[in-house]
C-alpha cells in the first residue's frame, strides 16, 4: 500500500520558503514552538527570560512550564513592542532580586508590528542572551526589508521564531504553529517536539525507513497533523491577498480616524511592514464621559466586535501573588491596557462591514461616547498602585494581620456586648421587626458574601434603592442615631472574624457598582475589604453630599471615583503602623 507521508513536510519546505528560512518545524501551537524553545536552549530553573507584560498568558506560563523566571521590562509608548531600553535594568534586577541568570529574551511582536530587533539582538550580543521571537502575530510581517522567520540567518545569537496558525490568525490550521531557528537548534527542538524520540514517524514508517527507534529525552507531543498541514498549504497560497486585505482595511481605519481627537492610532514604522493582524486603538479617556468598558460595550451592542488584546500577565493573579508585581512596575503596558480597543479586521470583511465599523465609532466618539443612563469617567489615576496581596508576602506578615483581626474583632465583640443588647432593644421598640440586616457585597476575588449590620431602616426598605441620603425617609429615628455614629456597622466585626473582612481596608461595595469600576475593584480586591480606611474617615457623612434629584449618577460620577482614588492610593503604601494610625483615627471620628 502507498502512503503520502510528506505533508507536513511539504508544509515546512514551502513555509519555510516563503518566509526565507532554510527548514522549518510544524507544531501544535506557538505555545509549543516557544516552549521547545526554551526547551532546546537547555533553560530551565534558576535561569530568567525577559518578556513583555503585554502579551497573551501562555507566553509567561512557558518559562514557567521549564522551571525559569519571568522578568518583565516595559515596552513602547508608540508601538508597545518590548522597549530595548528597559532591557539592561531589567537584567540588574533579574540577577540583584531574584538571583536569576537571565537567558533569553522573548520579544513579542505585538499585533503585527514588529520589535526593534537590531536594538534587541546588540542587548543580546552584549549579555549573551538568546532571541526567541513571538511571532503569532506576525505574519508576513517584515523589519527592514526582511521577512520576520528570516531573521536567524543573519544572527549572531541564538535565535528562533514562533509563529501562530490558531484560528484567527492570518494563516491557520484550525489550530497549530511553526517554528523556525537554525538547524542545529531546530534538530533539538525536533527531538523534544515528538516524544523525545531519535527519529520522527516518516523516519520509522516511510519507504527506506526503520522501526526501530531511542528515546533521547521526555519529549512532548507536539507535532502537527498532515489534515492541518494541508489546510496550512492551501492558506499560504492565499496569505499575500489576505494581506493584502488586511492592509487595506487597516489604512480605511486609519484614514476614517485621523481627525478622532480622542482616539491615538496604531503606528506603523518606516522600516517595518505591519502584519496587521490586530487593529488596536488606545482611546484618550481624559476626553470620553465614559470608560473603556462601556465604550466597548457600546459597540456590542450595535454589533460590532471589539475586544481588548491583552490583559498585562503582571496583573492576573498567579503572577501577581507569586511574584508581588504591582499595576503600575510597568506603566507604558498598564497605561495602555486601560485604553485599548481592538476593532473587527479580518480578510472576509465587506467594504460595507468596514463602514459599519467607521460610522458606529465616530458617532459614539462626535456624540461625546455619552450613554443614557450613567456617565462614568475613567477614575484611576494613571500612575496608580497598589500593594501586593498580603498572600504575596512572607507567611509571618499574613499571619500577624490575621492574629491583629481576630484578637481586635473578639476584644470588641466581648466588651461591646452590652451595647449590642442596648441597640437590639432599641431597633426592637422603634420599628420592630429584624435587629440585623444582611445585605450581599463583593469580597476578595469578587466572592459574593453577606455583611452584616444593625438594621437602620423601615422593613423592605432595601428594594427601594441601594444609597441613602441624610433626610431619608426611609431611616427610623434609631437607625438615623446609629449611622451618625457608624455604629450601624460594628456587627462586621462577625465578618472580620469570619475571615471576610479586614479591620482596615477598601470597603466592600454592592455588585452594581463594583461592574461599573471592575478594573479599579480588581486592584482592590485582590485582598479583603474592611471597616474602614482613608476613604471611609474622608466620606463618613457622604449621606449628606447627596442631592436628591441625582442621587445615583452623583456618587457614580464624583463620590465613588474619588473613594476607590484614596483607596488605591493607601493600599499602595499601606502597613501595620499606617493601619493603626486608620483605626486610631476611625476612633476619634466616632466620638467627635
Amino acid at each position: 500500500m502507498d502512503h503520502d507521508w510528506g505533508k507536513v513536510k511539504r508544509f515546512e519546505q514551502e513555509f519555510a520558503l516563503f518566509v526565507g528560512a532554510e527548514d522549518a518545524l510544524a507544531v501544535s501551537s506557538c505555545t509549543a514552538a516557544l516552549h521547545l524553545s526554551l526547551l532546546a536552549l537547555g533553560i530551565g530553573p534558576g535561569d530568567g527570560v525577559i518578556t513583555s507584560p503585554l502579551t497573551f498568558c501562555s507566553g509567561v506560563h512557558v518559562i514557567e512550564h521549564v522551571g525559569a523566571r519571568p522578568v518583565f521590562a516595559d515596552v513602547e509608548p508608540g508601538t508597545l513592542g518590548l522597549d530595548p531600553a528597559g532591557l539592561e535594568p531589567a537584567i540588574r534586577r533579574a540577577k540583584r532580586e531574584f538571583g536569576a541568570r537571565v537567558k533569553a529574551i522573548i520579544a513579542v511582536h505585538l499585533y503585527g508590528h514588529p520589535c526593534d530587533l537590531d536594538a534587541l539582538q546588540q542587548v543580546a550580543v552584549d549579555h549573551n542572551l538568546a532571541i526567541i521571537e513571538d511571532a503569532a502575530h506576525c505574519l508576513p510581517g517584515k523589519y527592514k526589508g526582511r521577512m520576520i522567520g528570516s531573521m536567524y540567518r543573519s544572527a549572531i545569537v541564538p535565535w528562533f521564531t514562533c509563529f501562530s496558525f490558531y484560528a484567527t490568525k492570518n494563516l491557520t490550521t484550525a489550530e497549530g504553529g511553526m517554528l523556525i531557528a537554525n538547524e542545529e537548534w531546530l534538530e533539538m527542538a525536533r527531538r523534544w517536539a515528538l516524544h523525545g524520540l531519535d527519529r520522527d514517524a516518516w523516519k520509522r514508517y516511510g519507504p527506506e525507513g526503520s522501526w526501530g527507534y531511542e528515546v533521547l529525552c521526555p519529549g512532548f507531543k507536539y507535532n502537527l497533523t498532515d489534515i492541518q498541514a494541508a489546510l496550512g498549504m492551501h492558506q499560504l497560497r492565499k496569505l499575500p491577498d489576505f494581506h493584502a486585505r488586511r492592509r487595506q482595511i487597516a489604512h480605511r481605519y486609519n484614514t476614517a480616524f485621523a481627525r478622532c481627537r480622542a482616539l491615538e492610532l496604531p503606528v506603523e514604522h518606516e522600516d517595518i511592514e505591519h502584519a496587521w493582524h490586530i487593529y488596536a486603538l488606545r482611546l484618550k479617556t481624559d476626553q470620553l464621559t465614559i470608560s473603556r468598558n462601556q465604550f466597548i460595550d457600546q459597540l456590542r451592542s450595535r454589533n460590532i466586535g471589539a475586544s481588548v488584546h491583552f490583559i498585562p500577565a503582571h496583573l492576573h493573579a498567579f503572577y501577581r501573588k507569586k511574584y508581588g508585581n504591582r499595576p503600575d512596575d510597568f506603566p507604558i503596558a498598564y497605561g495602555a491596557y486601560q485604553r485599548l480597543v481592538s476593532l473587527p479586521l479580518f480578510p472576509g470583511m465587506q467594504d460595507q462591514d468596514v463602514d459599519d465599523v467607521v460610522e458606529t465609532v465616530t458617532e459614539l466618539l462626535d456624540a461625546g461616547a455619552s450613554a443614557p443612563g450613567l456617565h462614568i469617567p475613567d477614575p484611576v489615576p494613571s500612575q496608580a498602585e497598589i500593594s501586593p496581596d498580603v498572600s504575596t508576602g512572607p507567611a509571618i506578615a499574613k499571619i500577624l494581620r490575621r492574629s491583629f483581626d481576630v484578637t481586635c474583632a473578639m476584644l470588641l465583640l466581648f466588651l461591646l456586648a452590652p451595647l449590642f443588647a442596648v441597640i437590639a432593644l432599641l431597633i426592637k421598640l422603634n420599628n420592630g421587626g429584624p435587629v440585623f440586616y444582611l445585605q450581599p457585597r463583593v469580597g476578595k476575588n469578587f466572592k459574593i458574601f453577606s455583611v452584616l449590620k444593625f438594621r437602620t431602616m423601615v422593613r423592605g426598605a432595601d428594594q427601594k434603592g441601594l444609597l441613602t441620603p441624610g433626610h431619608d425617609s426611609r431611616v427610623t429615628r434609631v437607625g438615623r442615631f446609629l449611622r451618625k455614629f457608624r455604629l450601624d456597622e460594628l456587627p462586621q466585626l462577625i465578618n472580620v472574624l469570619k475571615g471576610e473582612m479586614h479591620l482596615v481596608g477598601a470597603r466592600p461595595e454592592v455588585e452594581r457598582y463594583v461592574s461599573l469600576f471592575r478594573e479599579q475593584y480588581a486592584l482592590l480586591l485582590c485582598d479583603a475589604p474592611g471597616m474602614t480606611d482613608p476613604a471611609t474617615l474622608a466620606f463618613r457623612h457622604e449621606a449628606d453630599l447627596f442631592k436628591a434629584e441625582t442621587i445615583e449618577e452623583q456618587y457614580v460620577s464624583e463620590i465613588l471615583p474619588r473613594k476607590l482614588e484614596l483607596s488605591l492610593d493607601y493600599s499602595r503604601k499601606r502597613c501595620f503602623a499606617s493601619d493603626a494610625l486608620v483605626l486610631f483615627r476611625t476612633i476619634l471620628a466616632l466620638v467627635n
